[in-house]
């Protein structure tokens, strides 16, 4: 019987959760970073000298490799510019391969801006992909030749953009966050390279939005985030998803999430490594 999925959220840094984790141990990755453009987010703001900022985010996605499983993928969200500066740079990385980039549309703000951002999708050697999650809709169902595919159980594989917005003030989903991603797309990323029981990871955990789209679909989270006013939105997101009186199947024991609150280590000093 498989275990029952397990959860572990640690209020610290990113970069030292990252060292302290298993190498080898996780299936999927998702990693939506603060981008370092002066937004107040609680307790910090994120402004560092670019230089700084870039070999920070190439450091984080090099502990990523060593944690990944063969097969497991890794998803990277950032503006597109600076996305581009880490395709370019992922190379030394050696065991990562680069797989499609897809777009999340952002429509606020004003013309010829930043209106977008883009999700680069890193994978361990080759991927497990589950098609299935990867499935889009028919643009023109009524066409006959349409109709003959649809009859036939056929669908086509899904575009590579979302045509998602970050979750507003008004949805039911948005919690205590300036900057949350829609479920809905992070539980495709999830569902689409990983089974029930894998572990998924998170060092950027936020409002907990990877984890509540991994525990509801039977995946083990374990994750960082370095503000602990977000950590408690968290527990209380993941509260609503996890049940206190869910029970193991095989103890019979009551089954918790594991929510550990760590004193936030110095970040490692990055400019040494520049």
């Amino acid at each position: 019987m498989r275990p029952a999925p397990t959860f572990r959220l640690e209020c610290q840094d990113c970069l030292a959760w990252l060292q302290a984790q298993k190498p080898g141990t996780f299936q999927t990755i998702i990693l939506d970073p603060p981008y370092n453009v002066g937004f107040r987010y609680g307790a910090y703001k994120d402004t560092k000298p670019p230089a700084v900022y870039l070999c920070e985010q190439m450091l984080v996605l090099a502990h990523c490799a060593e944690l990944l499983q063969e097969g497991g993928s890794l998803f990277y969200l950032n503006y597109p510019e600076f996305a581009g500066e880490v395709w370019g740079r992922v190379d030394f990385l050696k065991r990562f391969k680069i797989r499609p980039w897809g777009y999340h549309t952002h429509l606020s703000g004003k013309p010829v801006r930043r209106s977008s951002r883009l999700w680069l999708w890193f994978t361990k050697g080759e991927p497990l992909i589950n098609q299935d999650a990867f499935t889009g809709k028919y643009r023109n169902p009524e066409d006959p030749r349409i109709k003959e595919r649809i009859g036939r159980g056929q669908k086509p594989t899904a575009l590579d953009w979302f045509d998602l917005e970050q979750v507003k003030n008004t949805s039911r989903e948005k919690r205590s966050h300036p900057c949350q991603v829609p479920e809905e797309m992070l539980a495709q990323h999830i569902l689409g390279t990983s089974y029930p029981g894998d572990l998924v990871g998170d060092c950027y955990s936020g409002s907990g939005t990877t984890a509540i789209c991994a525990l509801r679909n039977g995946r083990s989270f374990a994750g960082c985030e370095m503000d602990p006013a977000y950590i408690e939105v968290a527990r209380d997101a993941v509260g609503k998803v996890w049940r206190p009186d869910q029970t193991d199947k095989e103890t019979g024991k009551p089954e918790k999430p594991t929510i550990q609150t760590l004193e936030p280590l110095e970040s490692v000093e990055i400019r040494q490594a520049i």
